[in-house]
């Protein structure tokens, strides 16, 4: 039988845990202060090098001061450089630690696909009062897509033997742009927030799906299938669904499918909700917004296709695409960030007017960045369980005091252990029973160590 940790402790103020040190304004500023010390430092040598020469001492000539000044304009050029990124990652809060940079995101994430039907079965047998988080490889078999890295977040009662034949709904949750499936875990903490929210009794056990749209930051394609390009939208509703559908025990149907995420991802929640009414009954949009970019980052998504362009962009299709009814759609936005702020109000006056249960919350003192978008899950996620049990998401726009997070700590390397397990084979589907329920799967799971 193995040993589950339980639930990481964290006490405000504990040093060993304060571990945001990317996010910090005094690591900004000794970045600044290094840059502006080899600065200060190259113009002293300039200095000292035109005395010298005006003495008549010897100084360094030929491929031996060539080098030298290379030297310097690299440190120069990094120290900058490395201050803007910071700068940016600062005011976004995306990164919050070197840990988190090298890919230490979660204590309780297993590399591969384990065949996690439920924990070992017996009178010892424990549950987790954690969840788990696979890393794993989704192939795009539709779309074309190479195998990408997604993450799939599991409640503990996934491996309760006392509910080894339950089928979970899953949210699944996009990244924004620039971005990456990682961003969730790194910059959001979905795994934290489930299970405090679980324990809390504020929410049900349910999956959540982190994949990845761009396959990197190299583009951003909008979760559409580009013209001449990546079929991401095909990879989204065809294969990331029906490989997670066919390796976990889920609800697979569209009222046990919730998509949507933050920024880039809200649009990508609504378009592909609605576009895909027979795959999923709800969208979550974070900060999200109405139409597709198009921009040097995205480039032409459509081609000179406007018909086309015009099918994917909700602000233009809402007010007449059929519905088919009950869809739920969950809004947020910062009360200082105005794009986002204005485009929810106008996707919730159409939404409203067309019978749709729309929540739109408008938080006070938020912006467009992760703390905002990790705060609001407190927000979102009991919503979300709501709309699975069909029997309280609610309707109404309104403005809300930020949720408070102190007690949801970053992941720290002090703690974290990635544990890789070999990639179990491919599981087929779970045979159901007359009553939704599943046939049980391979009794052995393998757990992360603390």
């Amino acid at each position: 039988m193995p040993v589950v940790p339980g639930p990481m402790p964290y006490r405000p103020g504990d040093r060993s845990l304060d571990v945001s040190m990317l996010l910090s304004l005094w690591f900004l500023a000794l970045l600044c202060s290094l840059a502006a010390v080899v600065v200060a430092l190259w113009v002293a040598l300039g200095v000292r090098r035109r005395r010298r020469r005006r003495g008549g001492a010897p100084v360094l000539h030929g491929w031996k001061l060539a080098l030298a000044r290379a030297g310097l304009s690299l440190a120069v050029l990094a120290l900058v450089l490395a201050s803007i990124a910071d700068g940016v990652n600062r005011h976004f809060s995306y990164i919050p630690s070197f840990a988190a940079l090298r890919g230490h995101y979660s204590p309780y994430v297993v590399k591969g696909h384990v065949n996690t039907g439920q924990v070992a079965l017996g009178p010892a047998a424990t549950v987790p009062d954690h969840g788990t988080v696979e890393q794993v490889s989704v192939p795009g078999e539709a779309s074309g897509i190479g195998p990408r890295k997604t993450y799939v977040y599991l409640p503990p009662q996934y491996f309760d033997p006392a509910q080894q034949y339950r089928r979970f709904p899953v949210l699944y949750l996009i990244h924004g742009s620039p971005g990456t499936s990682d961003d969730w875990l790194r910059g959001g903490y979905i795994d934290r927030s489930m299970d405090r929210l679980i324990r809390e009794g504020t929410i049900d056990p349910f999956i959540v799906v982190l994949p990845d749209v761009n396959g990197g930051y190299r583009r951003d394609v909008e979760c559409n299938d580009v013209v001449n390009g990546p079929q991401a939208q095909t990879y989204l509703v065809t294969d990331v669904v029906h490989w997670v559908d066919g390796h976990y025990r889920t609800v697979p149907d569209r009222t046990g499918r919730a998509i949507g995420g933050l920024s880039t991802g809200g649009y990508c929640g609504l378009n592909l909700t609605f576009r895909h009414q027979d795959v999923y009954s709800a969208a979550v949009s974070h900060s999200g917004y109405g139409r597709p970019d198009r921009n040097a980052y995205t480039g032409d998504l459509f081609g000179s296709d406007k018909a086309r362009r015009d099918a994917n962009t909700p602000d233009t299709y809402l007010p007449t695409i059929p519905l088919q009814l009950p869809i739920g759609v969950y809004l947020d936005a910062g009360s200082g960030d105005g794009e986002s702020r204005r485009a929810g109000a106008g996707l919730y006056d159409v939404l409203h007017r067309r019978g749709v249960t729309v929540t739109f919350n408008v938080v006070d003192g938020e912006s467009h960045d992760f703390v905002a978008w990790r705060r609001n899950l407190r927000l979102s996620l009991p919503w979300v369980s709501q709309w699975f049990r069909s029997d309280g998401a609610t309707s109404g726009r309104t403005t809300v005091a930020a949720p408070d997070t102190s007690d949801l700590p970053p992941p720290s390397p002090t703690d974290v252990e990635l544990v890789h397990h070999p990639v179990a084979p491919r599981a087929k589907r779970p045979a159901a029973g007359p009553t939704g329920t599943t046939k049980p799967v391979a009794p052995s799971i393998a757990v992360p160590k603390r």
